[in-house]
């Protein structure tokens, strides 16, 4: 039996959350009505300082791509580091139902056998 290390369950985790977000994105896309919720949430955590402003300007900045699907999907769901740090603490919470997140799960443990 082995242990996998921190950095190897640090990357497991943050591919659950990226395909997680890519739902989000689908969703976010199919309604954008629900990118207020988002613009709210970022607002008031970064009033009550849970957000810096670099944090702020590059979540803002993703959400002035709702109208361009394509730059909006790839930036929301870019590899680079600092997004795999943001996305752990999303602005786009209560976007996805209980049982889409559970969908979303699922589809991923499906694509990990």
């Amino acid at each position: 039996m082995y242990s996998r290390s921190r950095k190897q369950r640090d990357a497991d985790i943050d591919q659950r959350i990226l395909h997680i977000h890519g739902f989000i994105a689908d969703k976010l896309l199919a309604n954008p009505a629900l990118i207020t919720q988002a613009e709210l949430t970022l607002e008031a955590r970064y009033e009550q300082k849970l957000l810096r402003y670099g944090s702020y300007l590059l979540w803002h900045s993703v959400l002035e791509l709702r109208g361009q699907p394509e730059a909006f999907k790839k930036q929301l769901l870019s590899d680079e580091p600092r997004w795999n740090t943001l996305r752990r603490t999303t602005i786009f919470t209560g976007i996805l139902t209980e049982e889409e997140r559970e969908e979303a799960l699922a589809t991923f443990a499906a694509s990990e056998n």
